[in-house]
Protein backbone atom coordinates (compact mmCIF):
# COMPACT_ATOMS: atom_id res chain seq x y z
CA UNK A 1 0.00 0.00 0.00
CA UNK A 2 1.33 3.57 -0.62
CA UNK A 3 1.16 4.58 3.08
CA UNK A 4 4.02 1.66 3.62
CA UNK A 5 6.57 4.97 2.15
CA UNK A 6 5.08 7.01 4.98
CA UNK A 7 7.96 6.31 7.25
CA UNK A 8 10.59 6.93 4.38
CA UNK A 9 8.83 10.20 3.32
CA UNK A 10 9.11 11.22 7.08
CA UNK A 11 13.07 10.32 7.10
CA UNK A 12 13.14 12.58 4.02
CA UNK A 13 10.74 14.95 5.19
CA UNK A 14 13.36 15.45 8.15
CA UNK A 15 16.30 15.93 5.82
CA UNK A 16 14.90 18.57 4.22
CA UNK A 17 13.29 20.38 7.42
CA UNK A 18 16.00 20.40 9.97
CA UNK A 19 15.72 21.89 13.22
CA UNK A 20 14.19 25.19 14.74
CA UNK A 21 14.73 28.41 12.69
CA UNK A 22 12.97 31.66 13.02
CA UNK A 23 14.47 33.59 10.07
CA UNK A 24 13.16 36.88 8.23
CA UNK A 25 12.61 35.06 4.70
CA UNK A 26 10.12 32.46 6.43
CA UNK A 27 6.72 33.45 6.83
CA UNK A 28 6.19 30.78 8.97
CA UNK A 29 7.92 32.42 11.62
CA UNK A 30 9.30 30.13 14.43
CA UNK A 31 9.24 26.59 13.44
CA UNK A 32 11.10 23.14 14.24
CA UNK A 33 11.15 20.04 11.89
CA UNK A 34 9.21 22.08 9.12
CA UNK A 35 5.89 22.86 11.62
CA UNK A 36 5.67 26.28 11.97
CA UNK A 37 4.17 27.89 15.43
CA UNK A 38 0.48 28.07 14.24
CA UNK A 39 0.34 24.96 12.88
CA UNK A 40 1.65 23.21 16.24
CA UNK A 41 -0.95 25.58 18.50
CA UNK A 42 -3.47 24.10 16.02
CA UNK A 43 -2.21 20.86 17.05
CA UNK A 44 -2.38 21.17 20.45
CA UNK A 45 -5.34 22.89 20.58
CA UNK A 46 -4.28 26.26 22.21
CA UNK A 47 -4.50 30.14 20.82
CA UNK A 48 -0.85 30.66 20.52
CA UNK A 49 2.46 28.56 21.44
CA UNK A 50 5.48 30.60 22.06
CA UNK A 51 9.24 30.09 20.53
CA UNK A 52 10.19 28.44 23.15
CA UNK A 53 7.27 25.52 23.26
CA UNK A 54 8.27 25.41 19.28
CA UNK A 55 12.47 24.86 20.37
CA UNK A 56 11.07 22.36 22.93
CA UNK A 57 9.18 20.08 20.30
CA UNK A 58 9.54 16.97 20.45
CA UNK A 59 10.30 15.02 17.14
CA UNK A 60 7.85 12.75 18.04
CA UNK A 61 5.29 15.21 17.98
CA UNK A 62 6.44 16.49 14.63
CA UNK A 63 6.00 13.27 13.37
CA UNK A 64 2.49 13.02 14.75
CA UNK A 65 1.50 16.02 13.56
CA UNK A 66 2.65 15.35 9.86
CA UNK A 67 1.04 12.06 9.76
CA UNK A 68 -2.47 13.80 11.19
CA UNK A 69 -2.07 17.28 9.12
CA UNK A 70 -0.35 16.45 6.04
CA UNK A 71 -0.07 12.76 4.78
CA UNK A 72 -3.52 11.99 4.54
CA UNK A 73 -4.73 15.76 3.30
CA UNK A 74 -2.11 15.42 0.77
CA UNK A 75 -3.21 12.13 -0.54
CA UNK A 76 -0.69 10.35 0.97
CA UNK A 77 -2.92 6.96 1.62
CA UNK A 78 -4.58 7.16 -1.73
CA UNK A 79 -1.15 8.32 -4.41
CA UNK A 80 0.74 5.52 -5.57
CA UNK A 81 4.50 5.12 -4.27
CA UNK A 82 6.67 8.03 -5.21
CA UNK A 83 3.88 10.68 -6.11
CA UNK A 84 2.55 9.91 -2.59
CA UNK A 85 5.82 11.20 -1.11
CA UNK A 86 6.20 14.31 -3.68
CA UNK A 87 3.00 15.36 -2.86
CA UNK A 88 3.48 15.01 0.95
CA UNK A 89 6.24 17.08 0.21
CA UNK A 90 4.69 20.21 -1.41
CA UNK A 91 2.06 19.94 1.33
CA UNK A 92 4.23 20.38 3.98
CA UNK A 93 6.13 23.53 2.14
CA UNK A 94 3.10 24.41 0.49
CA UNK A 95 0.09 23.49 2.40
CA UNK A 96 -2.18 19.94 1.10
CA UNK A 97 -4.54 22.04 -0.13
CA UNK A 98 -2.08 23.89 -2.63
CA UNK A 99 0.16 20.26 -3.02
CA UNK A 100 -3.45 18.79 -4.15
CA UNK A 101 -4.22 21.59 -6.69
CA UNK A 102 -1.80 21.47 -8.32
CA UNK A 103 -1.42 17.75 -9.26
CA UNK A 104 -5.56 18.19 -9.91
CA UNK A 105 -3.67 20.87 -12.84
CA UNK A 106 -1.50 18.12 -13.86
CA UNK A 107 -3.86 15.64 -14.37
CA UNK A 108 -6.42 17.87 -16.12
CA UNK A 109 -9.35 17.23 -13.44
CA UNK A 110 -11.36 19.77 -11.58
CA UNK A 111 -9.15 21.71 -8.71
CA UNK A 112 -10.59 21.30 -5.21
CA UNK A 113 -7.85 20.18 -3.19
CA UNK A 114 -9.00 16.83 -2.25
CA UNK A 115 -7.95 13.15 -4.04
CA UNK A 116 -11.39 11.33 -4.74
CA UNK A 117 -11.99 9.21 -7.43
CA UNK A 118 -11.97 11.56 -10.29
CA UNK A 119 -7.87 12.70 -9.43
CA UNK A 120 -7.02 8.82 -9.03
CA UNK A 121 -8.10 7.92 -12.32
CA UNK A 122 -6.45 10.68 -14.17
CA UNK A 123 -3.18 9.37 -12.17
CA UNK A 124 -3.51 6.07 -13.41
CA UNK A 125 -3.59 7.04 -17.08
CA UNK A 126 -1.79 9.51 -16.89
CA UNK A 127 0.67 9.44 -20.35
CA UNK A 128 3.75 7.42 -19.22
CA UNK A 129 2.68 6.78 -16.68
CA UNK A 130 3.84 7.52 -12.95
CA UNK A 131 7.40 8.16 -13.25
CA UNK A 132 6.31 10.86 -15.78
CA UNK A 133 3.53 12.22 -13.96
CA UNK A 134 6.29 13.24 -10.84
CA UNK A 135 8.42 14.95 -13.51
CA UNK A 136 5.81 16.89 -14.66
CA UNK A 137 4.15 17.66 -10.87
CA UNK A 138 7.30 18.60 -9.51
CA UNK A 139 7.90 20.66 -12.91
CA UNK A 140 4.63 22.08 -11.77
CA UNK A 141 5.85 22.45 -8.61
CA UNK A 142 8.76 24.86 -8.99
CA UNK A 143 6.54 27.18 -11.46
CA UNK A 144 4.26 27.78 -8.59
CA UNK A 145 7.56 28.80 -6.49
CA UNK A 146 9.00 30.76 -9.16
CA UNK A 147 5.62 32.89 -9.13
CA UNK A 148 6.20 33.48 -5.80
CA UNK A 149 8.28 37.03 -6.11
CA UNK A 150 7.91 38.52 -2.83
CA UNK A 151 11.37 40.13 -2.58
CA UNK A 152 12.01 39.29 1.76
CA UNK A 153 10.02 35.78 1.56
CA UNK A 154 9.72 34.53 -1.72
CA UNK A 155 11.53 33.55 -5.05
CA UNK A 156 14.23 36.01 -4.40
CA UNK A 157 14.84 34.94 -1.05
CA UNK A 158 14.45 31.07 -1.11
CA UNK A 159 14.77 30.05 -4.32
CA UNK A 160 18.16 28.25 -4.33
CA UNK A 161 16.98 26.63 -1.29
CA UNK A 162 13.34 25.50 -3.00
CA UNK A 163 15.65 25.03 -6.43
CA UNK A 164 17.65 22.36 -3.97
CA UNK A 165 15.20 21.12 -1.75
CA UNK A 166 13.03 20.00 -5.42
CA UNK A 167 15.08 19.43 -8.01
CA UNK A 168 18.84 17.99 -5.88
CA UNK A 169 20.44 20.99 -8.27
CA UNK A 170 22.37 24.12 -6.82
CA UNK A 171 21.74 26.79 -9.72
CA UNK A 172 25.11 28.15 -8.09
CA UNK A 173 26.29 24.42 -8.36
CA UNK A 174 28.01 25.17 -4.53
CA UNK A 175 25.95 22.51 -3.20
CA UNK A 176 26.57 18.76 -4.48
CA UNK A 177 24.28 17.21 -6.76
CA UNK A 178 21.67 15.16 -4.81
CA UNK A 179 18.55 13.46 -5.52
CA UNK A 180 15.91 16.20 -4.51
CA UNK A 181 12.04 15.32 -4.04
CA UNK A 182 11.83 14.01 -7.84
CA UNK A 183 14.96 11.76 -7.86
CA UNK A 184 13.65 10.59 -4.35
CA UNK A 185 9.81 10.21 -5.73
CA UNK A 186 11.21 8.17 -9.00
CA UNK A 187 12.91 6.04 -6.52
CA UNK A 188 10.55 5.40 -4.65
CA UNK A 189 7.84 4.53 -7.45
CA UNK A 190 10.05 2.02 -8.33
CA UNK A 191 10.67 0.66 -4.74
CA UNK A 192 8.48 1.59 -2.14
CA UNK A 193 10.79 0.43 0.60
CA UNK A 194 13.20 3.10 -0.30
CA UNK A 195 16.14 1.47 -0.27
CA UNK A 196 17.92 3.32 -2.46
CA UNK A 197 16.41 6.75 -1.41
CA UNK A 198 19.02 9.55 -0.60
CA UNK A 199 18.19 11.44 2.87
CA UNK A 200 18.52 15.55 1.84
CA UNK A 201 21.23 17.86 2.73
CA UNK A 202 19.68 21.29 1.98
CA UNK A 203 20.46 24.94 2.86
CA UNK A 204 18.09 26.71 5.51
CA UNK A 205 16.51 28.32 2.97
CA UNK A 206 15.15 25.21 1.69
CA UNK A 207 12.67 24.71 4.24
CA UNK A 208 10.81 28.04 4.17
CA UNK A 209 7.50 28.01 3.35
CA UNK A 210 6.29 28.38 0.16
CA UNK A 211 3.53 30.64 0.60
CA UNK A 212 0.88 31.86 -2.11
CA UNK A 213 0.34 35.37 -0.37
CA UNK A 214 4.03 35.54 -2.04
CA UNK A 215 2.63 35.26 -5.61
CA UNK A 216 3.18 38.82 -7.46
CA UNK A 217 0.59 41.38 -8.37
CA UNK A 218 0.72 40.50 -12.04
CA UNK A 219 0.55 36.87 -11.10
CA UNK A 220 -2.48 37.51 -9.27
CA UNK A 221 -4.11 39.60 -12.17
CA UNK A 222 -3.60 36.80 -14.68
CA UNK A 223 -6.01 34.47 -12.86
CA UNK A 224 -9.51 34.69 -14.65
CA UNK A 225 -11.26 34.96 -11.20
CA UNK A 226 -9.37 37.42 -10.33
CA UNK A 227 -11.15 40.00 -12.86
CA UNK A 228 -14.41 38.09 -12.88
CA UNK A 229 -16.49 39.76 -9.86
CA UNK A 230 -14.84 43.11 -11.00
CA UNK A 231 -15.78 43.14 -14.88
CA UNK A 232 -19.83 44.85 -14.11
CA UNK A 233 -18.65 47.17 -12.08
CA UNK A 234 -15.59 48.18 -14.78
CA UNK A 235 -18.55 47.79 -17.26
CA UNK A 236 -20.44 50.02 -15.26
CA UNK A 237 -18.14 52.90 -14.86
CA UNK A 238 -16.82 53.06 -18.21
CA UNK A 239 -20.78 53.67 -19.41
CA UNK A 240 -20.91 56.62 -16.81
CA UNK A 241 -17.88 57.72 -18.04
CA UNK A 242 -19.31 57.67 -21.20
CA UNK A 243 -22.27 60.32 -20.08
CA UNK A 244 -21.78 64.03 -19.73
CA UNK A 245 -23.77 65.16 -17.11
CA UNK A 246 -22.60 66.19 -13.54
CA UNK A 247 -24.61 63.34 -12.14
CA UNK A 248 -22.90 60.96 -14.26
CA UNK A 249 -19.38 62.25 -13.42
CA UNK A 250 -19.90 62.21 -9.60
CA UNK A 251 -21.31 58.48 -10.08
CA UNK A 252 -18.17 57.80 -11.83
CA UNK A 253 -15.65 58.94 -9.77
CA UNK A 254 -17.36 57.14 -6.93
CA UNK A 255 -17.33 53.85 -8.42
CA UNK A 256 -13.58 54.24 -10.08
CA UNK A 257 -12.35 54.91 -5.81
CA UNK A 258 -14.70 52.17 -5.15
CA UNK A 259 -13.15 49.94 -7.24
CA UNK A 260 -9.78 50.89 -6.65
CA UNK A 261 -10.78 49.96 -2.73
CA UNK A 262 -12.45 46.98 -3.93
CA UNK A 263 -9.49 45.91 -6.13
CA UNK A 264 -6.94 46.33 -3.10
CA UNK A 265 -9.14 43.84 -1.17
CA UNK A 266 -9.80 41.16 -3.77
CA UNK A 267 -6.65 40.56 -4.60
CA UNK A 268 -5.57 40.29 -0.93
CA UNK A 269 -8.47 37.59 -0.53
CA UNK A 270 -7.14 35.64 -3.92
CA UNK A 271 -3.48 35.79 -2.31
CA UNK A 272 -4.80 34.13 0.99
CA UNK A 273 -6.64 31.72 -0.84
CA UNK A 274 -4.09 30.99 -3.54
Amino acid sequence: MARDTLPVALELMFGDEGGYSNRKSDRGGPTKYGVTHTTLAAHRGVKSVTADQVKAMSREEAEDIYRRSYWGQSGGDLLPPGLDYAAFDFGVNSGPYRAVKTLQKVVGVREDGQVGELTLAAVRKYPGGISTLIRDYCDARMRFLRSLTNAKTGFPANGRGWTIRVTGKDPKGLWKDQPGVIGNALRLAADASGQTVEKPQTPPEAGAKADSRDTGLGEVLRKPEAWGPLGGLLSAAGALFAGNGPVQWALAVGIAAGIGVGLYYFIRRVREAG
